[in-house]
């Protein structure tokens, strides 16, 4: 795909989702650091789902536009070498999703007593998708440079 003027298109667009994404990874971070498990409530714990779900929503679509959108084609095409990460992204993106899916399901349960757990689990989470999109990204500029 080199000389293509849709590849660097693709990336700008990506570059800038990530960017997005970050934004809302933020918001999301902010919430858990606020969330006390100590007085969590139904109603605090349903309001975490609530910023889940709507983070949740935010990353599948991107996601959806990283693998459908011909994003990771246009790596793999740039930089064939990196097969085995784009794989990985890829299997990730779930992993990602389904972990997500678990803790939603355990605020809205807006049991008390797992409220520590969520957060727990929710940071560890946060952590692994910002460090996802951190990879993600440097493997798109890297594809950029070779385009």
């Amino acid at each position: 795909m080199s000389g293509s003027p849709t590849f660097p298109k693709l990336t700008e667009q990506s570059l800038e989702e990530h960017e997005v994404i970050q934004f809302h990874l933020d918001q999301l971070e902010r919430g858990v650091r606020e969330f006390d498990p100590a007085a969590a409530t139904g109603e605090t714990m349903r309001g975490l789902a609530v910023r889940i779900d709507s983070f949740k929503d935010r990353l599948e679509e991107h996601f959806r536009l990283e693998e459908d959108g011909g994003l990771l084609q246009a790596v793999a095409d740039a930089l064939p070498q990196a097969e085995s990460d784009i794989r990985r992204i890829r299997a990730e993106h779930a992993r990602m999703g389904a972990a997500l899916d678990e803790v939603r399901r355990t605020a809205r349960s807006a049991e008390r007593a797992d409220a520590g757990a969520l957060k727990s689990e929710l940071e560890r989470i946060l952590i692994v998708i910002r460090e996802h999109e951190r990879e993600e990204d440097a493997l798109v500029r890297r594809a950029l440079r070779q385009a």
